[in-house]
């Protein structure tokens, strides 16, 4: 491994450093999305049955004590429970709109790798073949096969680096943002029927 980074040339560190990031973010994204997956449901249910009861501190411990988007949406609801509609409505949705930068946070570090990743390749390889070109220019004899083949080993290694990294890193951003679209939905979702909930508690 270390011969063919060094194969690879210069360009081979920023290459290094974007496979090492792409793997640090998509690991940190990926625990902090599954750490806040929750049963969205029976949250609500139990959030709806203490409001029911008149136990309105109850089911803010209930959001409270809960992790992820939704119930901190929820939560936000209960908060403003004793004000109008268009008030709550509009706290909440300040703070989905809050929950969800925290998902989508350093998302677009992952999409900068992949796209920057293959042209970094793309560079190594023109470097390369430059440097080809320049022992092709400067020596004559046995001498030649020799440096001239480092110079095509950095051209094609570069590329190869390149899109190893851009690949997996693609497939990890895609996958992650399925697990923020699908959030994203649920908590649209558990937010209507948060509102809903709070439009009928003069019926409790």
């Amino acid at each position: 491994m270390l011969r063919i980074f060094e194969l690879g040339g210069p360009v081979m560190i920023p290459l290094f450093l974007c496979s090492v990031f792409a793997v640090a973010v998509g690991i940190e994204r990926l625990w902090f999305l599954v750490r806040t997956r929750i049963d969205t449901e029976d949250l609500l249910e139990d959030v709806k049955l203490s409001l029911g009861q008149g136990k309105v501190l109850e089911a803010m411990q209930i959001a409270k004590k809960s992790r992820g988007p939704v119930a901190s949406v929820i939560a936000a609801g209960i908060a403003f429970y004793d004000h109008e509609r268009d008030e709550i409505k509009e706290h909440m949705l300040a703070v989905g709109k809050e929950e969800i930068y925290k998902m989508e946070r350093r998302m677009g570090a992952l999409d900068t790798i992949v796209m920057i990743s293959p042209l970094l390749g793309i560079l190594g390889t023109v470097t390369g073949i430059i440097s080809s070109f320049n022992v092709m220019a400067a020596l004559e004899g046995v001498a030649q096969a020799s440096a001239l083949s480092s110079g095509i080993a950095e051209a094609l290694i570069t590329t190869a680096a390149g899109l190893i990294i851009a690949i997996p890193t693609m497939a990890l951003s895609s996958y992650l943002n399925g697990i923020i679209n699908k959030q994203v939905a649920d908590l649209n979702k558990k937010s209507m029927e948060m509102l809903n909930i709070l439009d009928s508690r003069g019926e409790f």
